[in-house]
């Protein structure tokens, strides 16, 4: 797609406001597609606090192994994606998020693809994520990738949440240059 482009923002104040709109959005859909899948209910408290602890982890983020990725079709953000560091083998791809109106167009395939070339440069061994059992198109995606199912992790968010039931652990083991 040639007016899609993925730019690198940094965590300061303009980053922040760009890319806080889509968190926000990207919570209320989960909030809704848990109660229309699940009946469980998020109240607006409950989000708020999950939004406060994932903004916690952005200035963490900041260094040369973090990314936050914003895609853009033209001026608008249609998605965003982080890579947050785990430990020096591990990096985790979060908040992947591409707003409906612009889901079949490639935005979540070049968000994955630069968050995984960048890992696999910043010399990460393995890429994992956490996706919701009722993200059928993400799990298409991931599995096109090489993602395979893998045990609940450390630091898991889903499981803070209480979600955990209804989240698949994926993985990706990255070649080592030889």
């Amino acid at each position: 797609m040639s007016d899609l482009q993925l730019e690198r923002i940094s965590v300061d104040t303009d980053g922040a406001a760009v890319v806080d709109p889509l968190f926000r959005e990207y919570g209320l859909w989960v909030a809704d597609q848990l109660l229309a899948h699940h009946g469980l209910r998020f109240s607006e408290a409950d989000l708020e606090r999950h939004h406060t602890a994932f903004r916690g982890e952005l200035p963490g983020l900041l260094g040369p192994r973090w990314r936050l990725l914003l895609a853009c079709i033209g001026d608008e953000p249609v998605g965003v994606g982080t890579l947050k560091p785990v430990d020096a083998a591990t990096g985790e791809i979060k908040r992947m998020y591409v707003r409906p109106a612009a889901r079949g167009r490639g935005v979540g395939r070049a968000l994955l693809e630069r968050l995984v070339a960048d890992a696999r440069a910043d010399g990460y061994v393995v890429v994992r994520l956490e996706t919701l059992d009722f993200m059928k198109e993400a799990h298409r995606l991931y599995r096109s990738h090489g993602f395979i199912g893998t045990t609940v992790f450390e630091g898991s968010e889903a499981v803070a949440a209480g979600i955990d039931s209804y989240t698949y652990y994926l993985e990706l083991r990255l070649p080592t240059a030889v």
